[in-house]
C-alpha cells in the first residue's frame, strides 16, 4: 500500500552540492585521465595531421545523457580550437541514432581526445540511465532515492553528478558531511549507545545516522535520547521494514539500504520508508553505448530530414495535419501544424478536415483523437508504442476491481468516476458507461465540481496529485479525500468526498516544495509556476499552478519580474526561453526533467510516417478503437468538452 504522507524536513538535511560545483571538482579526474592516455603522446596525430574534420557523437542505445560538459572539457583541454556543439542536454532521454553532439576541428586532436571523452560520457550516462530507471519505479511514492560512497576512486564528484542528472539525490560525499555509525563502529565501541555517545562527544553539532540490522537493535537505538536524526535500516525484508518504520513513527528520517534492485525497490518504497540508498547506481551501472563517427563530405550533399519531411508534406498537401504536444522534441514541434496541451489537441481533433491526423505525442492522445475525429478521418502516430508513465499507473482491470469493492462497501450509485485524459481509452469508456467524465489539467477543477454536484463523492484517477490539487481548489480539506487502497476501512471511505487513485507523473513528481524554497532564497523576485501534476505541497508553495497552456500564458503575461521558474517538462521551458529572450526562464529544480516517452518520437519517425501515408500503407501506425469502446469514451469526453 502506498503511504499517503509528506516527508518531513529532516529528510532533506543532507547537503546537495550545486551541480556546477560537482563538475568543478571533477576537473582533477579529467586532467588525470588525459595524462594517463597521453603520457607518451599520440603517434597517430602525425598520420591524420591537422586537417579539419567534422564528427558526430551518436547514441547507439536508449538512455539518459549525462556528462556533456565533461566531454566538451576533454576536447577543449587537448585543443582549444575544437568546436563542440551540443545537440542535446544532460538529463535528456536519447534513442539509438540520435546525434548528441557535433565536434569540429583538427583531426589529430579530435581523434586523440575521442576515447577519454567517450569514457566519461558513457560512464556518466550509464549511471544517469540506471538512476532514472530506479526513480521511475518509485515515482508514485514519496520516497527519495539516494546514492552511496560506492563510487569509482577519483570519480566521486562526477558519479554523483550523474546520479543527480538521473533524478536521484546524493548521500554524503565525504566522511565529514554526516556522522554515520556503521555496524563495524558499533562492534568496535561495544554497543549502539556507546557508539552514539562517543560520536556526540566528538562532533556534537554534526547530524548523526546510525545503521541498524535488526528490530532488537532498533529498539535499543529508540531508547536513546535525543534520537539520532537518521536511521539506516540495512538489509531489512520489506515485511519487517514496514514494522520498523512504524516503530520510528516519524521521529527520525528512515533510510533503507542493502541489496535493493529494480525488482525490489518499489515494494521497499511502499513500506513508508523516507529514503532508499542504492550502491549499484554507481558501482554496477553499465556504460551507455555511444560512438564518435567522422562525417564524410558526401553526407553534406544528402537531403536533411527537415527537407525530406517538407517535401512529403508538400506532396500530401491538405490530406494531412500534424499535431504535436508541447513536450515532444523541438524538431518535431517545428514541423507541426498545431502544437498544444491535451485540451487544445483534443479540441483540434474535432475541428480538422484532413484525411489523416498525424499525432506526435503518446498513445492516450492518439486514442482520444481517434475517438473524437470525424468518420472520414484516421489517426496515425509516428510512435504508437509511446506510452505514458502516469496513464500506466491505472489499467481497466485494477479500476474495475476497485469499483467492485467500492460498490460492495458504499454502493456506486453515489460515486461519479473522473478520469484524467492521461489514461487509456478503456478508462475513458469506463467513465462513459458509469456516468463519469474525462478531464484535463486545465479543467480538472471544473470536472471535479461537475462530479460532486451530481453525487456524494468522486473517484478520481489515475493522478493523485491532480486530484488533490483540484480538491483543494474546491475548498475540500485533506480530511475530505483518501488515497485508494483495498485495505481502506469503510469508515474512512464514507468520510471521503474524493477517492484518489495512487498514480503520479514521473516528470512532475520530481519537483518538490524544497525546490521552491531554494529558488525563493536565491532569487526572491522570481515568479514560480508549476503544473498541477506536481505534489500539493509544491503547488501551494508556488505563485501559480496550471496546465501547460496556462503556464505558457502566465509566462507571456508576467510583468512584475524578469525571472520565471517553471515546474514542468524541460523542453517546453527551453522553448519558452527562446520565445521570451527578455526574461530568464529556468526549470524549478536544479536538474531539468524530461518526459522519456514524449522523447521517443523523432523527426525520422515523422518522415517514415508521412512516407507510409504517401504510399497508402499506414500499417501499425494507425490508431484504432473498437466502436463500442469509442462510443462510451466519447460520451465521457463530450461531457468534458461541454463544461
Amino acid at each position: 500500500m502506498i503511504m499517503n504522507r509528506t516527508i518531513g524536513p529532516a529528510a532533506w538535511r543532507l547537503p546537495q552540492l550545486p551541480l556546477d560545483t560537482l563538475l568543478q571538482q571533477g576537473e582533477a579526474a579529467i586532467e588525470a585521465a588525459l595524462a594517463e592516455d597521453h603520457a607518451d603522446g599520440d603517434p597517430t596525430r602525425g598520420i591524420v595531421g591537422e586537417v579539419e574534420i567534422s564528427a558526430i557523437v551518436v547514441a547507439k542505445q536508449p538512455g539518459i545523457l549525462a556528462g556533456l560538459p565533461v566531454a566538451e572539457r576533454v576536447f577543449h583541454r587537448l585543443e582549444a580550437a575544437i568546436r563542440f556543439d551540443r545537440c542535446a542536454e544532460d538529463g535528456q532521454p536519447v534513442s539509438p541514432g540520435d546525434i548528441i553532439a557535433r565536434v569540429k576541428g583538427p583531426a589529430g586532436a579530435i581523434l586523440s581526445a575521442e576515447r577519454t571523452a567517450l569514457n566519461f560520457l558513457q560512464r556518466m550516462s550509464g549511471i544517469a540511465t540506471a538512476t532514472a530507471a530506479f526513480v521511475r519505479q518509485i515515482a508514485t511514492t514519496p520516497a527519495i532515492l539516494r546514492d552511496t560512497r560506492k563510487t569509482a576512486p577519483g570519480l566521486r564528484s562526477l558519479d554523483k553528478y550523474a546520479v543527480r542528472i538521473g533524478g536521484g539525490l546524493n548521500h554524503r560525499a565525504t566522511l565529514a558531511d554526516l556522522a554515520m555509525i556503521k555496524d563495524t563502529h558499533i562492534a568496535a565501541a561495544g554497543s549502539i549507545r556507546s557508539a552514539v555517545e562517543a560520536v556526540r562527544n566528538h562532533a556534537p553539532t554534526l547530524p548523526l545516522e546510525v545503521e541498524i540490522r535488526t528490530l532488537a537493535e532498533l529498539d535499543e537505538l529508540l531508547s536513546i535520547t535525543p534520537l539520532p536524526e537518521r536511521i539506516l535500516l540495512d538489509n531489512f525484508p520489506a515485511s519487517t521494514l514496514r514494522g520498523a518504520v512504524a516503530r520510528v513513527a516519524g521521529r527520525a528520517t528512515t533510510e533503507a539500504s542493502g541489496g535493493i534492485t529494480l525488482d525490489t525497490v518499489r515494494p521497499v518504497a511502499e513500506t513508508g520508508v523516507d529514503e532508499l540508498s542504492v550502491g549499484a547506481l554507481t558501482h554496477s551501472a553499465a556504460a551507455l553505448d555511444l560512438s564518435l563517427t567522422v562525417e564524410s563530405p558526401s553526407r553534406c550533399s544528402q537531403p536533411s530530414l527537415e527537407e525530406e519531411v517538407a517535401a512529403l508534406r508538400w506532396r500530401l498537401g491538405d490530406r494531412v495535419v500534424v499535431l504535436a504536444h508541447h513536450y515532444t522534441r523541438d524538431e518535431v514541434v517545428e514541423q507541426a501544424d498545431i502544437v498544444g496541451d491535451s485540451l487544445a489537441l483534443a479540441r483540434s481533433a474535432t475541428e480538422e478536415n484532413a484525411e489523416w491526423i498525424v499525432f506526435c505525442g503518446v498513445r492516450f492522445m492518439g486514442e482520444t483523437a481517434a475517438v473524437l475525429c470525424r468518420p472520414n478521418q484516421q489517426v496515425v502516430m509516428p510512435r504508437p508504442d509511446a506510452g505514458c508513465y502516469l496513464a500506466d499507473c491505472a489499467n481497466i482491470d485494477a479500476i474495475e476491481a476497485a469499483w467492485k469493492t467500492l460498490d460492495a462497501t458504499l454502493g456506486t450509485t453515489g460515486i461519479v468516476p473522473v478520469t484524467y485524459v492521461n489514461s487509456s481509452i478503456e478508462l475513458k469508456a469506463f467513465c462513459g458507461r458509469n456516468g463519469g467524465i474525462v478531464c484535463t489539467s486545465a479543467n480538472a477543477v471544473a470536472a471535479l465540481r461537475w462530479a460532486l454536484d451530481r453525487s456524494d463523492r468522486a473517484f478520481f484517477f489515475p493522478d493523485q496529485h491532480l486530484g488533490a490539487n483540484a480538491s483543494a481548489s474546491l475548498g475540500l480539506s485533506t480530511a475530505d479525500r483518501i488515497l485508494w487502497s483495498p485495505m481502506a476501512s469503510e469508515e474512512a471511505l464514507r468520510r471521503a468526498r474524493v477517492i484518489l487513485w495512487p498514480g503520479a507523473c514521473d516528470v512532475h513528481q520530481r519537483f518538490r516544495s524544497t525546490d521552491v524554497d531554494a529558488i525563493r532564497t536565491a532569487h526572491p523576485e522570481t515568479m514560480i509556476v508549476v503544473h498541477p501534476e506536481c505534489a500539493e505541497d509544491t503547488v501551494k508553495h508556488a505563485d501559480d499552478g496550471g496546465s501547460t497552456g496556462q503556464i505558457i500564458r502566465a509566462v507571456a503575461s508576467s510583468t512584475r519580474c524578469s525571472m520565471v521558474a517553471i515546474g514542468t517538462e524541460a523542453r517546453l521551458i527551453h522553448r519558452l526561453q527562446k520565445q521570451h529572450p527578455d526574461k530568464r526562464i529556468v526549470p524549478l529544480g536544479d536538474v531539468p526533467s524530461y518526459c522519456k516517452t514524449m522523447s521517443l518520437t523523432t523527426l525520422a519517425d515523422l518522415r517514415d510516417t508521412l512516407r507510409d501515408l504517401e504510399e497508402g500503407k499506414p500499417g501499425r501506425r494507425r490508431i484504432s478503437v473498437s466502436p463500442a469502446c469509442a462510443a462510451e469514451a466519447r460520451s465521457a469526453l463530450e461531457r468534458m468538452l461541454s463544461i
